[in-house]
């Protein structure tokens, strides 16, 4: 994804990162291919309710995603904009509903971009590893993420040298780095685009390198792909006048590298998906005015022929939400899903509202875009990254867009490419379900059985050694109290009673407990806020969870 921001005048688009995954087949958990769902009609959505959605999905950036046999991944990019211990992150998740955290241990956390590439049962992850003078790894897991490999290391540059891309394939392994001279503040109009590649095995080489200057606000950058004939690169460039100067080139083996064309009318291209023998590729015609607006296109190709546009992008129907004119909508994302394609970007209004969007096609040909309110894509203002597994495809969208400094509260979207497909009826959790677990909080934690008991413990503020019980014994809380809970008016609340006091209340206070969006759960006593309280081993919680 490219991180977007307003544009004055003379900027133009900021850096991309890549998403590659299996763009030539569906694979079955086993590994085996296996037929691909056809996409002749609009995938049916649902929306991962936030409640479900681990409290790190606060403050997450979607910087990238992909889909291996063992599952969909997810990774967060660096902002400027979020405080500082907002630490990168990367998830997995089976069913592209429950997400846990799959960091690697040893990847810095902060100033790095993250790129996701998968093929077969592989994912591989691009970033960087250390933190006073961060240097580019790669990591890879053939698992859901539970171990990941040690990580490739790129050689020291005494050029800055930061991820830009990464793609996989049977053919192998490309990494993208932007690099610019010196270790002071980069020069962008002096940047150019390292390509390094590899087999399978992941030992890269050093093999090209290519002219790429960005000005302030735009970034250098590409975007890479890997298919049955061979290695495409992408580039996002401007010339010394600001001007468009994006490329496309094209290498058998990953380290020989030739120009290849793109189409005439157009100036900015901006992301590019295969699927069989089609290749798709999204962007515009770029103007000079104070708004830099583009018209923007699809344009498709069959194997290496000539590339023919799809039009300009269908803005719906009104009264739907997000149809604005054609120059307010971007494309932000796109990906190989079944037999055809699905992209995702924003519509923008005049009064510089936005609201997500998405496309989808049967074929590269033809384009239609997808109802907006119906599918709650008004929530986020923009949908970010996707990445398609089988029949499902996960959408990741952020509140968080341009520069508002809001927490991103990051949402997932699955959509489902087979709707006719009978899914057995879930049985109905457990009323007091939601709330079983210790939930904890600075100084505080509750554990809830599934019966309703419930053991509360907090910090006393005073300590054993000079004091009787109940005190606290260095970081262990002194405080207890034990409970009952029933489910409450709403299935998302429970309320109960305490049988010793607690805090300042006494025995006999009530508490109502609401779960919140993100793993979280709201405690009242005696209608006093005790604050919000996460899942375990949360780095996110009480203070940074919002409403969502």
């Amino acid at each position: 994804m490219r991180i977007l921001s307003r544009r004055p005048a003379a900027t133009r688009r900021v850096g991309l990162v890549l998403i590659a995954a299996c763009v030539m087949s569906a694979c079955s958990p086993s590994g085996r291919e296996e037929q691909l769902p056809p996409l002749s009609k609009a995938p049916v959505w649902e929306r991962v309710p936030a409640a479900d959605l681990p409290s790190d999905f606060v403050d997450f950036e979607p910087s990238s995603m992909s889909s291996s046999t063992r599952g969909f991944f997810a990774a967060s990019s660096y902002s400027p904009s979020a405080s500082s211990d907002v630490t990168q992150k990367v998830f997995a998740s089976l069913d592209g509903r429950n997400w846990r955290d799959r960091t690697p241990s040893n990847m810095s956390t902060a100033a790095m971009r993250q790129s996701l590439a998968s093929h077969g049962s592989t994912t591989w992850l691009l970033g960087g590893q250390g933190f006073e003078i961060p240097r580019v790894a790669v990591w890879k897991t053939t698992d859901n993420g539970s171990s990941w490999k040690p990580a490739a290391l790129m050689p020291v540059s005494p050029d800055v040298e930061i991820p830009v891309a990464i793609a996989v394939g049977a053919s192998g392994v490309v990494v993208v780095t932007k690099v610019t001279p010196g270790m002071g503040k980069p020069e962008e109009e002096m940047a150019r685009l390292r390509v390094r590649s590899a087999d399978t095995s992941g030992k890269f080489t050093r093999s090209w390198e290519t002219p790429c200057p960005g000005h302030e606000g735009s970034e250098a950058g590409a975007e890479a792909l890997v298919t049955d004939d061979g290695f495409y690169l992408l580039t996002d460039c401007t010339t010394t006048d600001f001007e468009p100067a994006d490329k496309l080139f094209k290498s058998a083996d990953g380290r020989k590298w030739t120009p290849d064309s793109l189409p005439s009318n157009g100036n900015e291209f901006d992301h590019m998906a295969r699927n069989g023998s089609v290749t798709v590729l999204t962007g515009g015609l770029a103007s000079d005015n104070v708004e830099h607006t583009t018209q923007p296109r699809i344009w498709y190709r069959k194997d290496n022929g000539r590339w023919r546009t799809t039009g300009p992008l269908d803005p719906g129907r009104l009264p739907d939400a997000g149809v604005v004119a054609r120059h307010g909508q971007k494309v932000v994302a796109l990906t190989a899903a079944g037999t055809g394609f699905v992209a995702v970007g924003f519509a923008r209004a005049p009064d510089d509202s936005s609201v997500g969007a998405m496309w989808f096609s049967p074929d590269g040909k033809k384009w239609a875009k997808q109802r907006t309110r119906a599918n709650g894509f008004t929530s986020p203002r923009s949908l970010t990254t996707l990445t398609a597994r089988g029949n499902t495809i996960a959408v990741l969208a952020s509140h968080r867009y341009w520069e508002t400094g809001d927490p991103a509260h990051a949402r997932i979207w699955i959509g489902d490419l087979a709707p006719r497909t009978r899914r057995s009826q879930a049985p109905s959790p457990a009323p007091l379900a939601p709330f079983v677990g210790t939930w904890i909080w600075s100084g505080a934690s509750i554990t809830i059985a599934r019966n309703g008991d419930f053991t509360y413990r907090y910090t006393t503020l005073v300590q054993c050694s000079d004091h009787a019980p109940p005190c606290d014994e260095g970081e262990k809380m002194g405080g207890r109290a034990t409970g009952t809970l029933r489910p409450g008016h709403t299935s998302k609340t429970a309320v109960g009673t305490f049988n010793e006091p607690v805090s300042d209340e006494p025995a006999g206070s009530t508490i109502k407990i609401t779960r919140k969006s993100y793993k979280t759960i709201e405690i009242a006593v005696n209608g006093n806020s005790y604050g919000l309280f996460c899942e375990p081993h949360s780095s996110r919680c009480a203070g940074h969870v919002g409403a969502g």
